[in-house]
């Protein structure tokens, strides 16, 4: 039976998994956006590419990681994705800490897309004339999009209130929203589980590859040994790291790995708890 401080880690990103595939298969739902907000490295992206490798959907997705993104790449990636079929996924792009009217173009842009609706949402570029993006593109100055969007944010919903201002309520009444913070406990004991339960730095290791051994046939993930130093840490210095999460895992496991001499001390100059220096 699941420690219950888990199973409340579980079902967060369980919800997240389920929300992801309904996006995928439910193309008729109302539901047209879906906002994950929560800490960092706990494994929001992985639940939702989870989602699409498993149902063999990767091909319906553009995925666009980080960084800034303008009002005008909006609206041609909305474009581009705008058939019933697709689903744009925003992970740790900024829609929210802009300035002046680029901010407001953005979250109009994004408020029409994900108006819960069967049908269309007209979504429209309110300029003069088409940049040189648009126009390379043939993006028109108006269009029906009837995909979806899935915004994935380290900003807690308090940042995007702030943020947002007056937009605020109307976005959020737009989105699904899960919410994914968790106390250091709860962070500890998650880790743990997806090392132990779910073979995270193993099997089902996405960050490294590994060695085919006569225990890693395929070559997936780290060996036992590394995986078993890597947990000792984790239980040793809990209350001392930055973080508690599965990143940290890996970048622990791979400085066991890479550094079998020092990657204690390496450890504990990188990951120990420095802020306070």
């Amino acid at each position: 039976m699941t420690n219950p401080v888990v199973q409340r880690v579980v079902d967060k990103f369980d919800t997240v998994y389920k929300m992801t595939s309904s996006f995928i298969q439910n193309k008729e739902s109302a539901i047209k956006g879906l906002l994950i907000s929560g800490d960092a490295g706990t494994g929001k992206t992985h639940w939702v590419k989870q989602a699409f490798r498993d149902l063999d959907a990767q091909q319906d997705a553009e995925y666009i990681k980080g960084g800034s993104i303008s009002a005008a790449a909006l609206y041609v990636k909305l474009w581009q994705n705008k058939n019933k079929n697709r689903v744009l996924i925003l992970d740790d792009c900024d829609l929210i800490h802009r300035s002046g009217s680029e901010k407001r173009d953005i979250l109009d842009m994004i408020k029409g897309a994900t108006e819960p609706s069967s049908r269309p949402r007209e979504i429209s570029w309110e300029r003069a004339s088409r940049n040189q993006l648009m126009i390379a593109l043939d993006v028109p100055m108006k269009f029906q999009f009837d995909g979806t969007v899935i915004w994935i944010t380290n900003d807690t919903m308090a940042d995007i209130k702030k943020a947002a201002k007056q937009h605020y309520q109307a976005l959020v009444s737009r989105f699904n929203i899960v919410k994914c913070y968790f106390n250091d406990d709860e962070k500890l004991l998650y880790t743990l589980h997806l090392i132990d339960d779910v073979d995270m730095l193993g099997t089902n290791c996405e960050a490294f590859e590994g060695a085919v051994t006569e225990e890693c046939p395929d070559g997936a993930g780290y060996p036992k040994d590394v995986q078993a130093d890597a947990i000792s840490y984790i239980n040793k210095n809990h209350k001392t790291l930055t973080e508690i999460t599965p990143r940290v895992a890996v970048k622990l496991a791979d400085l066991r790995h890479h550094f079998p001499n020092d990657w204690q001390m390496l450890a504990d100059n990188q990951i120990g708890n420095w802020e306070d220096e």
